[in-house]
């Protein structure tokens, strides 16, 4: 019997053990995550977005769940670097994790009229009217406005760049603004 015992206890001695560099283990991921996000945003601040977008997908490789933080610093450096293909992917994550994050459907809603998706900037829109908050309804109208800008102004784009294909790239004229949501809020007082 009291062989059995001695097996026993060692079993439990190893699970307790296992048990608790698991926690441990666990515990390091979250300080590693936690330090990621705080370098990113502090590069983010300091419009330094390769290396917060760097930081976040280290952020983002130590978290268990998509967190909504990394997600949001990963869609803000992304448009930091004027790749909208990844911000709008990781903005369409934010909202799905967050439905009534306005300012997100805002910055979504931007990316889908600069890809000239106007059905899915419609989809913003409604989402945003839906919320129905004044910060919400604020965006919604903007969205609109940027919308009918954005169609005429692709329109003369177009047809601009079919007429005269060949002329470089001229600012304000032939070549798009980036999207730069932040400036937007900023000016509006929200």
């Amino acid at each position: 019997m009291k062989k059995h015992i001695g097996k026993f206890m060692t079993v439990l001695i190893v699970l307790l053990a296992i048990v608790l560099l698991c926690g441990t283990a666990f515990f390091v991921m979250g300080t590693i995550r936690e330090r990621n996000i705080a370098e990113g945003e502090s590069q983010l601040a300091s419009k330094n977005y390769a290396e917060a977008f760097e930081a976040f997908k280290k952020a983002d490789k130590f978290s268990l769940r998509p967190d909504r933080r990394v997600i949001n610093g990963l869609a803000r450096s992304s448009i930091g670097l004027e790749d909208y293909d990844s911000a709008r992917k990781y903005y369409e994550l934010a909202v799905k994790l967050d439905p009534n994050d306005a300012e997100s459907r805002h910055t979504l809603g931007l990316l889908c009229i600069r890809a000239k998706d106007y059905e899915a900037a419609d989809k913003q829109i409604s989402a945003l009217r839906a919320i129905n908050t004044q910060e919400s309804l604020h965006y919604a109208d903007n969205l609109v406005k940027e919308k009918q800008t954005g169609m005429v102004k692709g329109f003369f784009l177009d047809l601009f760049k079919k007429i005269a294909p060949g002329v470089p790239n001229i600012p304000g004229l032939t070549e798009e603004n980036p999207v730069s949501p932040d400036t937007e809020s900023e000016d509006n007082g929200i």
